[in-house]
Formats: structure tokens, C-alpha cells, sequence
């Protein structure tokens, strides 16, 4: 860790740890948590949002990775913030949490998206945690919600509708898809009333988490460092040092070449602008207001047939608003808005959010690592000797799984692994008792049910 401070200046570590009672030179290891000097600096031109997750290490000491996830102008992984510690609770994630306010970043009004553990729940609304709003604005990962209420109701169409719910841009739509939910079940609607709507309806949200649903940042990230949980912690953290260089290295040469190819956007936002701007040619605008920027936009009506088309929307430029509510929630001009924009001859680059910009983007990753220099010529360390904790040291054998699959888990993950012959592929049986031993089985005739088959 001192090496990567001193080859890498501004980068962030901190320790916990627990005084010896035989040897005061000597600590044993609690916790560590470190942040990268360019990762600290790009996050200022990422949009104001985090993603927060953990995960269980599996090498030789027990031990939790949790991670901080930001996400940059083209809707990439931009890893933050990471920490191991002894296990997800209160106290870990208040501590890691106080980490990153104090030591990484203090943006005001940054929304945080996590599961609901009772750690983060605590922490989150702790008074002068520097996490309380308006400094910051905690919303709630809707598919880990879905799972809950699914394990909760056992229903898959309830879940359903929830997501549809969570999804609903529009009051009416959210108020169609609760009120669907509670015509079924009558505990489940109570169950999402008692959870404000605010921390995990994107209506309700006020346009905080742009647009983003769920922790899969996180998690994607988790699945980068699967390969790494189970290492001793110093190649732990030399793994995300030259993950997270890598990630810097080709996003820095892909920013350059879009600004040299005179992009005034990132590719993702670019898209959905060429995407609406399409869609916008077949509505119809009526101005109400010049001046105040009052429009009224009629969606096309070529796709009546399939019971699309013909809604209205109210477009405020001046307040930047449309009743459609993308503007507010996605940060990115709506079809409607680029309908009056074009009949207008007005430019909509005044209602792109600036952390779509390229500039912002090239700005994220203009920092540079530095290389970590070869052990022999690292400087002489001077610090307390910090030792392994004996006590979370695993035993011998396979660790046994604490985790119970859900319906979040891949199918593949979850289906019972049925074994078959290696000889005839045929279930009930292996190659031992297999009657087509020798060949026989190529006629295909020999089975499980066969009545040649030795008992």
C-alpha cells in the first residue's frame, strides 16, 4: 500500500486495525480501504451517482470485498472506491461509507444505490453522516426489491407488475400497475406502500439516479474480480490497480479519437438522441407560448395499429420540462422535446445533461497511473507490523456456501446437475452397469429400460 501511494501520489489508503496485546509494534488486520488518485479525480466529471455492493472472499482468511461503483458519461464501470473487511454489518459499511465521504469525494447531492441491507439501511440515515439529504439521496436497487417481494408473496406476476411499477415514468402508469398489484394481492401492495416510493419508483425518484435501476454495476464489477476473491489480499489489490489502469488506458485513447472526430457527445447518448430524433418526425407541435417556451407535441399516429401514437404532451423549454418526464428522469432531450426543438431551428444540445458531454468524458480518464516500481526498489516501510487475524482463518475442506439461490441466479446455476452414461447418454445409469459396454450401445437399442441390461 505504501508503494502505491508513493509511485501514485493522492491515492487513499486506510486502515483498521487492532492493537496486539504481546507485541505493541505489531496490529492485527481489521480493515483496509483504498481509492486510486486518477479514479478520485475523474469521479468529479461522472455523474453524481454510486452503486454499492459486497462480496465474500474466498482464500484463506474469511473477509468481504465491498465495492463503490461510479459510472461514466457513456454508461461504463468507473470503480471507485474498495474495501475488505471482516464481513457485511453496521459497522463496516458506516465505517467504509464514512471512508469515501471524507477521503474521496464530497459532491452534494449524490445518490447512492444499494441493496436494502440492514448495515447500509442504518448508516444511510444516520444524522450528520454527511449521507442524509439533501447532501445525498439513497435509492434502492429494484431488482434486489423484485427478489424480496417475490420471496416474500411467491408470486412471479406480482413481481412483475412491481418492475413494471418501478419502471413507470409516468403517474398514471404507476398508479395503473400498483393498483393492479393490489386487486391480487392485498399484503404485497401494503408491503411497497410501507417502502417510500421515492427510493425505488423512477417516477417518484426526481431524476437522481439518471435513470439507472438497479446495482449491476457493482455486480459486473464482481464478476471482473471472481478470479481474484480467492487470492491473498496484497494480489487482491494489485489486481484492481491494473483492472482499473486498464480501464483507463483504452478509454482515454477512445475519448481522444471522438474528439478528434468532432463529436460533441458520447456514443450512448449520441444513440438514443438519433433514436428519439427519429421518432420526433412524425409529431405534430403547437406553439401556446414564444416566449414562455409553451408547446404542445401530438405523437405520431402510424403506429395506431398497434395501439401507439396520438398521446399529447406539454414541452417547457424554459423550465426544460415535458410531461413524457424521460427529460427529467434520463437527463437526455425526449422525442417530443427534439420535435420542438426542430420546429423551433433551435439547437438541443441545451438539454443534454453536461455529463454526457465528450469533454466530460475525455475529462474522467485524463489522469494517468503510474507503474508500481519492482519490489527491490520500493522505499523502507517504518509503520507497525500488521498481522493476519488467526481467528479468521478458514478451516480445512471446501468452505460451505452461506448463499441460497434465488430466482436472480441463472437457471443454469440452479438446475440440478443430473448425470447421465458416458457410453449411451442415456440417463439412470452409468458406464458401469451400462448394457451397451463393448459396443453394443451404437445401435442405440440398449437404455436404462432395457430389458437386457444387467441388475
Amino acid at each position: 500500500m505504501q508503494a502505491l501511494k508513493e509511485s501514485n501520489p493522492g491515492t487513499v489508503v486506510e486502515w483498521c486495525t487492532l492493537a496486539s496485546n504481546e507485541d505493541p509494534s505489531v496490529h492485527i488486520f481489521f480493515r483496509v480501504f483504498w481509492a486510486f488518485k486518477p479514479s478520485i479525480d475523474g469521479f468529479k466529471h461522472c455523474r453524481p451517482l454510486i452503486t454499492i455492493d459486497g462480496t465474500h472472499l474466498y482464500g484463506k482468511y474469511k473477509g468481504t470485498l465491498l465495492i463503490a461503483m461510479g459510472t461514466d458519461a457513456n454508461s461504463q464501470l468507473f470503480p471507485l472506491a474498495f474495501a475488505i473487511v471482516e464481513s457485511e454489518n453496521g459497522e463496516s459499511w458506516k465505517w467504509f461509507m464514512k471512508c469515501i465521504r471524507h477521503l474521496v469525494t464530497q459532491r452534494e447531492g449524490l445518490c447512492v444505490i444499494s441493496d436494502r441491507h440492514a448495515g447500509i439501511l442504518q448508516t444511510m440515515n444516520e444524522v450528520n453522516s454527511g449521507w442524509e439529504e439533501p447532501r445525498a439521496h439513497h435509492r434502492f436497487c429494484t431488482r434486489h426489491l423484485a427478489s424480496n417481494v417475490n420471496t416474500q408473496f411467491k408470486n412471479a406476476y406480482v413481481k412483475n407488475l412491481f418492475g413494471k411499477a418501478a419502471d413507470a415514468r409516468q403517474r398514471k402508469k404507476f398508479d395503473y400497475y400498483l393498483g393492479r398489484i393490489g386487486e391480487l394481492n392485498v399484503e404485497a401492495h401494503k408491503y411497497l406502500m410501507d417502502i417510500s416510493s421515492h427510493r425505488w419508483s423512477i417516477h417518484h425518484d426526481g431524476g437522481f439516479r439518471y435513470g439507472v435501476k438497479t446495482t449491476n454495476m457493482s455486480e459486473a464489477f464482481n464478476g471482473v474480480m471472481k478470479g481474484a476473491r480467492c487470492l491473498p489480499i496484497t494480489a487482491l489489490v494489485r489486481m484492481t490497480f491494473y483492472r482499473v489502469n486498464s480501464y483507463f488506458v483504452t478509454r482515454r485513447g477512445w475519448g481522444k479519437r471522438r474528439i478528434e472526430e468532432g463529436h460533441d457527445f458520447v456514443e450512448k447518448a449520441t444513440t438514443t438522441i438519433e433514436m428519439n430524433m427519429a421518432k420526433s418526425g412524425a409529431h405534430e407541435v403547437q406553439a401556446f407560448d414564444h416566449e414562455m417556451g409553451l408547446f404542445e407535441v401530438t405523437t405520431g399516429r402510424g403506429g395506431r395499429a398497434s395501439g401507439k401514437g396520438g398521446n399529447v404532451h406539454t414541452v417547457n423549454l424554459v423550465a426544460k420540462t415535458c410531461t413524457c418526464e424521460k427529460l427529467k428522469i434520463y437527463k437526455l432531450p425526449c422525442s417530443h422535446v427534439l420535435a420542438v426543438c426542430r420546429s423551433r431551428s433551435l439547437s438541443y444540445a441545451a438539454f443534454v445533461d453536461p455529463f454526457f458531454t465528450i469533454v466530460e468524458y475525455r475529462q474522467t480518464y485524463l489522469k494517468s497511473f503510474h507503474p508500481l516500481p519492482d519490489v527491490p526498489y520500493w522505499p523502507h516501510y517504518t509503520g507497525v507490523r500488521i498481522v493476519a487475524d488467526a481467528s479468521k482463518r478458514r478451516g480445512v475442506g471446501r468452505p460451505k456456501s452461506s448463499r441460497y439461490p434465488n430466482e436472480m441466479d441463472s437457471s443454469a446455476r440452479r438446475s440440478v446437475n443430473v448425470k447421465s452414461c458416458s457410453i449411451c447418454r442415456r440417463q439412470g445409469h452409468n458406464k458401469k452397469t451400462c448394457a451397451a459396454r463393448g459396443g453394443v450401445g451404437s445401435s442405440g437399442s440398449h437404455g436404462a429400460d432395457d430389458p437386457s441390461r444387467p441388475t
